[in-house]
């Protein structure tokens, strides 16, 4: 038992014989709906414009789960990624002071370590 059916369009090319069948089995069975007049491509072989009523094809399950699952995964990954950046953020408002602190140490001695070569009063030429 066929379900539902919807009109196709076809193009269909080949020998007279067999177009003259194809047009015959989906007469019998109720599916033509239109055709127009053959057009001779040559070697015996014609073309017809056809329209028959073929099932509609069912949806999968599966893609449709396939498909929520990821846009739920895409927004896992937003979701993570504002969430991580979040943490970030309020890490760096806590610790602000002692992370400026660091740096600003780190500069110290590495401007200790570098100015500390000549540091006997440079005008008199004493070393």
């Amino acid at each position: 038992m066929t379900g539902e059916l919807q009109p196709v369009d076809h193009y269909l090319t080949g020998p007279a014989d067999q177009l003259a069948n194809v047009l015959r089995s989906a007469h019998a069975r109720g599916h033509l709906v239109r055709y127009g007049r053959p057009q001779p491509l040559g070697n015996g072989r014609y073309a017809i414009d056809v329209t028959l009523l073929e099932p509609v094809p069912e949806r999968k399950g599966w893609r449709r789960a396939a498909q929520v699952a990821v846009v739920l995964g895409g927004l896992a990954l937003v979701g993570g990624i504002g969430w991580g950046v979040w943490l970030l953020v309020t890490w760096l408002m806590t610790y602000w002071l002692v992370i400026c602190g660091t740096i600003a140490l780190v500069i110290v001695v590495a401007a200790l370590m570098v100015g500390n070569r000549d540091t006997h009063c440079r005008g008199c030429g004493h070393r």
